[in-house]
């Protein structure tokens, strides 16, 4: 701990890379699609697989106006009148007509801003649900995300705090205070309409539409079982309500992907991670320095310079193993949203497997040439494919701003600082090695163990950051994980996503087999047999492909005729799939997820049936306070940490990273603002 710290003091004052370049474990902030289309409306990107502009057929953009509502801080303490938080939320009430639905889309743990852009795109999937429904659009702002955190001189500076003030300014910002945020917010909501008398609002007297993907998709799921009625249909898509601390299988869905096409990339990705593994435990630092020294340059030479007599520490090691984290992680960084040829994976592979042979090997680099001459080609296609420079530290820029004069409102770094405390006290869902399969992708030294050491080494330890790792048990407990059933609610799951693995459609060895998805929509007051749910798998479809997939036509996408459960759909994936086997197909790069329409119609066939449903009646009841609190004293996470724990637990947790979430950026550790820049690095110019 010391080391670390002191490292961290030896690397700002250089303004170079932190100690803390975390593991980046991607959050799943729902699809880079998304992402990338409301930061980018005028740009193109050419990795996307939606177009990246905004068609402005509405003359008004209700982007420009934000909107702020007054919740309480602690809606469980003794004084819920008291200190109070203000929420952002954008609305686009073109669409509305007298009687329609509120459609409330979800944003997560994130800032509303990005996708608020997207409020007078037709094609987008909310607004396309609004028109289609004549209905009220929501985008509604997580607690302590975006401008929706207290004003505090711990926010606006989260890097200069000390571990006991992060810890206090973030005690409520748990689970259950930012689900009543939702519920205290649509039973007390009003909205002025221009044009149009008042109109009544609340859920229990307009039906209410719940959107969300990934953790805001778990969300909607949470609140149908908490507040039954509070809306009337619910889109869960990729939602991981299987809450773990040792989240390995995540990396089952991009092993099931490479072995289709690329498995000479798969052996060079686990000989990559063998290497780094076996250079930590021995210290074999020349051939681990000229790779580090080659993909991140300036980075690394100006750690070396400020301690010349000293590579062999510990500090320095550290730098290293900071280091190696990063680059095991990049190949990995959009998998979730792209798959292995339409996103960064397939482009390293390439550049991997290519660097000595225009055809590449069917053995891969590291089987057929000299450790140096392999490390070289990987070196280059690390270099090639990160975003990430580290030549300027969030430390610097921020007392460049402060002899300038500027205090910003809120830390730049508020998100990654927030999700870093959810992952860490309550979600989890660290991905990390298991050394146990020969399959395995990252390093030993991605483990758990290291993982819960962060969160300490970032908040100290406290009632809610712990050795234990996150209490996911109790989020588990409450709503049941896996073995959630829910009325009136669409679950979808990309067949690729890795995040499936925590999902209702999980075909991990210890998720249920006795439930049974159909795509046979309940009328009005119906229900299901007992272990039967609605629920979409998208053939080759990864995180959140039904909601980051482009509305073409919603005037004419709308009835797929029977979805029987002994029916196919679409391109042949038959609809109540339950344990399927890996798949043998190809990737196309670029192209759309074409079976995203189908999951886009089942839903907008349910909310056909759903809306004019007068069952499931929904009354308001204020938060009652309580005295019990949310996290327990309780014993280490149980872990090996040369393995990275390859044992199955009921738990999850993340470090500096993120785990799902709602847009799909990697987390970088908060002390440090990366830029983001392109290595362009020639094999022969590598070591």
């Amino acid at each position: 701990m010391q080391l670390r710290r002191l490292l961290l003091a030896v690397l700002i004052e250089t303004a170079t890379v932190t100690a803390f370049v975390s593991w980046k474990d991607s959050v799943s902030r729902t699809s880079s699609d998304l992402l990338r289309k409301r930061i980018g409306k005028y740009q193109t990107d050419g990795t996307s697989t939606v177009e990246n502009f905004v068609k402005s057929a509405l003359q008004n953009d209700p982007s420009t106006n934000p909107l702020f509502v007054d919740l309480p801080l602690d809606h469980f303490g003794q004084n819920p009148g008291g200190q109070r938080i203000q929420s952002r939320y954008f609305v686009q009430d073109a669409y509305y007509q007298p009687g329609g639905p509120v459609i409330f889309h979800d944003i997560g743990e994130g800032s509303v801003e990005p996708w608020a852009v997207a409020l007078t795109d037709e094609e987008d999937f909310s607004v396309s649900t609004a028109k289609r429904f004549n209905g009220l659009l929501i985008l509604f702002e997580h607690r302590f995300y975006g401008e929706s955190a207290p004003r505090t001189r711990v926010s606006q500076d989260l890097y200069s705090a000390s571990r006991s003030q992060l810890t206090e300014f973030y005690k409520y910002l748990t689970i259950e205070q930012a689900l009543e945020d939702v519920v205290y917010f649509a039973s007390n909501f009003t909205y002025e309409f221009q044009d149009l008398p008042p109109q009544q609002l609340t859920p229990d007297k307009t039906p209410w539409i719940y959107i969300g993907v990934s953790y805001s998709g778990v969300r909607g799921a949470w609140l149908a079982k908490r507040n039954p009625g509070l809306f009337k249909a619910t889109l869960a898509s990729s939602a991981p309500v299987q809450l773990k601390v040792n989240f390995w299988e995540y990396f089952t869905a991009i092993e099931d992907a490479l072995a289709i096409n690329n498995q000479n990339c798969s052996a060079d990705l686990h000989a990559a991670a063998n290497w780094f593994s076996q250079v930590y435990q021995t210290r074999e630092s020349a051939l681990i320095d000229q790779f580090i020294d080659a993909v991140y340059q300036e980075g690394w030479q100006d750690i070396v310079r400020r301690r010349p007599g000293d590579v062999e520490s510990d500090l320095i090691w550290d730098a290293r193993l900071d280091f190696m984290k990063d680059a095991a992680w990049t190949a990995f960084a959009d998998f979730q949203n792209y798959g292995v040829n339409g996103g960064t994976l397939g482009r390293f592979c390439d550049i991997m497997e290519t660097a000595y042979d225009p055809e590449g090997t069917p053995e891969g680099v590291f089987a057929t040439e000299t450790l140096q001459r392999a490390a070289a080609a990987y070196a280059k296609a690390v270099a090639s494919m990160s975003r990430y420079s580290y030549t300027s530290s969030r430390r610097t820029q921020g007392n460049q701003k402060r002899q300038d004069g500027f205090k910003p409102a809120l830390d730049s770094g508020l998100d990654s600082y927030s999700w870093l405390w959810q992952v860490c006290t309550e979600f989890g869902a660290f991905q990390v090695a298991n050394t146990s399969r020969p399959e395995n992708l990252l390093p030993s030294f991605v483990n758990v163990t290291a993982q819960i050491d962060q969160c300490i080494d970032m908040f100290g330890l406290s009632e809610q950051v712990s050795r234990a790792g996150p209490d996911v048990e109790v989020i588990n407990q409450r709503y049941q994980g896996w073995y959630l059933e829910l009325p009136n609610t669409l679950w979808t799951n990309g067949e690729f996503d890795p995040w499936r693995a925590l999902s209702i459609d999980s075909k991990e060895e210890d998720a249920p087999t006795n439930d049974t998805a159909t795509t046979d929509i309940p009328q009005c007051g119906g229900s299901f047999p007992a272990g039967t749910q609605l629920r979409y798998l998208i053939r080759d479809g990864y995180h959140g492909s039904d909601v980051s997939e482009n509305i073409l036509n919603a005037d004419i996408i709308g009835n797929i005729g029977d979805l029987s459960p002994t029916k196919t759909i679409g391109n042949g994936i038959t609809a109540t799939l339950r344990r399927n086997p890996t798949s043998t197909r190809s990737y196309l790069a670029g192209t759309p997820i074409m079976d995203a329409l189908n999951a886009q119609s089942l839903w907008f066939n349910a909310m056909s049936s759903w809306l004019p449903c007068s069952t499931l009646p929904f009354t308001y009841t204020a938060a009652q306070a309580t005295s019990s609190a949310p996290f327990t004293s309780r014993s280490p996470f149980p872990t090996d940490p040369s393995s990275g724990g390859s044992e199955r637990t009921s738990s999850t947790g993340s470090k500096q990273g993120n785990a799902a979430s709602s847009f799909t950026l990697p987390s970088m550790f908060i002390p440090l603002l990366i830029s983001f820049t392109t290595f362009v690095t020639g094999v022969s110019g590598v070591l």
